[in-house]
């Protein structure tokens, strides 16, 4: 009986401990959006600067990876995979207690990015040397599913946490299952090798403050402006820029020069034959590159939808956190369910493409439906249909979009190509929330303020029409429903017989603008995908 249960915990501990890792990656990235208002309080902080956080982790992620996967031909991919899990642990436990923004972005996005690194790039690699042909599709599967799974619990787990006993202890879950992973890990066999490859450091450095300052500069543009500052850009108490200018062309501006340098860096390096960024051999592949970009739009725009929905059903059906959920959920559900049946019964029967392109055509379809079933009489069973389209056609996409793109490298680069693909995943998922999520915002908040001003008959200055939308803007991100309530209470009492109507016909417009604009970056995804490659065979080269 003992032999068979250690049978039995010999052949499951290994890809169990690989499901449980994903679960526990794809949990920390998505608590954090679900409690972002608390953290925005509690700080004293902005949104702009958690969604910088958001942006910059997995920057880190991705920008770490040849690091990480030349330091595992040094230690083995064990002692990699356990040193990040620790180092993952304490980086969830210091951004539990951090006392400010700063402390915040350290933990969150640098820590807690390291430790991260391996944990994403190792599960891919080590089930394809476990199993093979179909059982790796299964495990691949698996993997995939948890991913799905740890996504859900953080943003409904985590933020019933939140309301319940405070933002900190949100990420106890996932400090608890740390130990979990760690005992069933000691099954995965030690592996030392030896080859190590010469790094780029500089190139690294330059694109990832290339990168980053550009999509950090993106990302507080709700909060700052394009161009014409909201509000002042403060560090230590000195404003930047020192002139009548937003923070974010400064951020943008930088980042190009950046990455302008990390350019004629890599053409410095390929001319003398030393070690090269570009000459690493993913990030100059082109079908990988293609697939990496196709998947991160399709993330970027789900996500910011979905963002959106929960920002926009309060308002105009009046549901609490666990209504707006519930409303919501049908779009993972029907992903989730289209992913598993798609990967056991069409994946590898199908070709490859035709799978992508009826995915994103289905996908534009559900999003056309979801613009035409938002008005002011909706109720959440008119979105259900376009919800259950939208996760269909986005199941069948995620079923093949991974398979497709990771059959363009070698055996031997999965787990770099893992370290550079989840990572991106992730910033797409950032950069929707930062960039679908401004203009539903910003449009409501433009449109509800300007009404307001009519309404009373007034005319205001250029200044304090934008003073009223930048507070107007905080007010709908980091206040709760009752707070909410109270600032509309206040306000002058000859809009409020109006201020239903004005709110809700504001909050229409505003989030069919952010579904039509969504629907725009899906046909963009569509039209990107007939560039991908024909065929899913694995590399051998």
């Amino acid at each position: 009986m003992r032999q068979e249960q250690q049978s039995f915990l010999e052949k499951w501990s290994s890809p169990a401990s690989l499901c449980l890792t994903q679960f526990l990656v794809a949990y920390n990235v998505s608590v954090v959006p679900a409690i972002m208002p608390r953290i925005v309080r509690d700080l004293d902080s902005s949104v702009g600067s958690i969604q910088g956080a958001l942006v910059l982790l997995p920057l880190v992620k991705a920008s770490f990876a040849p690091t990480c996967e030349n330091l595992i031909k040094r230690f083995s991919r064990k002692s990699v995979f356990m040193a990040g899990l620790g180092l993952f642990t304490i980086g969830a436990i210091a951004t539990s207690v951090s006392s400010n923004m700063g402390f915040f972005i350290v933990a969150y996005s640098l820590i807690t990015g390291l430790g991260a690194t391996p944990l994403i790039g190792s599960p891919r690699d080590l089930i394809g040397r476990i199993y093979q042909e179909k059982a790796e599709k299964y495990a691949l599967l698996a993997l995939i599913v948890s991913s799905i799974i740890g996504g859900l619990t953080g943003a409904l787990l985590g933020g019933w946490i939140a309301s319940r006993y405070g933002w900190r202890w949100s990420f106890l879950p996932a400090i608890l299952l740390v130990p979990v992973i760690f005992i069933l890990l000691r099954s995965i066999p030690r592996t030392r090798q030896t080859y190590t490859v010469p790094l780029d450091w500089i190139g690294g450095l330059l694109s990832f403050l290339g990168f980053g300052l550009t999509l950090v500069g993106v990302s507080l543009a709700g909060e700052y402006g394009w161009w014409a500052p909201k509000q002042p850009f403060k560090i230590f108490g000195i404003v930047i820029p020192p002139f009548a200018l937003s923070i974010v062309p400064t951020l943008i501006a930088a980042g190009i020069v950046c990455l302008g340098m990390f350019v004629a860096w890599q053409r410095r390096q390929a001319r003398q034959g030393k070690a090269s960024l570009l000459r690493a051999g993913l990030l100059r592949h082109k079908p990988f590159l293609l697939g990496l970009f196709t998947a991160t739009l399709h993330y970027m725009i789900t996500t910011g939808m979905q963002f959106n929905l929960y920002q926009f059903l309060p308002v105009v059906l009046r549901l609490n956190p666990y209504q707006t959920a519930l409303a919501v959920l049908p779009f993972s559900l029907a992903t989730l369910v289209v992913v598993v049946y798609t990967t056991f019964k069409i994946v590898g029967r199908v070709p490859s493409q035709l799978l992508i392109y009826a995915g994103l055509t289905i996908f534009c379809v559900g999003v056309w439906q979801l613009y035409n079933a938002i008005s002011l009489s909706m109720t959440t069973l008119n979105l259900l249909p376009a919800l259950v389209i939208m996760g269909a056609g986005s199941g069948l996409f995620l079923a093949q979009i991974g398979i497709t793109t990771f059959s363009t490298v070698t055996r031997d680069n999965i787990a770099e190509a893992s370290g550079i693909y989840d990572p991106f995943q992730d910033l797409g998922r950032a950069l929707g929330r930062a960039i679908l999520g401004t203009v539903l915002i910003g449009t409501a908040s433009i449109k509800i303020v300007d009404q307001a001003i009519a309404q009373l008959g007034q005319t205001v200055s250029p200044e304090q029409r934008q003073k009223a939308i930048a507070t107007l803007e905080r007010v709908v991100q980091t206040y709760s429903r009752e707070e909410r309530k109270e600032f509309i209470n206040n306000l002058p009492t000859v809009i409020q017989p109006s201020l239903d109507t004005i709110l809700n016909t504001s909050a229409v417009e505003a989030m069919r603008t952010a579904v039509l604009l969504g629907l725009v970056f899906s046909l963009a995804c569509l039209f990107l995908a007939f560039f991908l490659p024909k065929q899913s065979s694995r590399r051998t080269d």
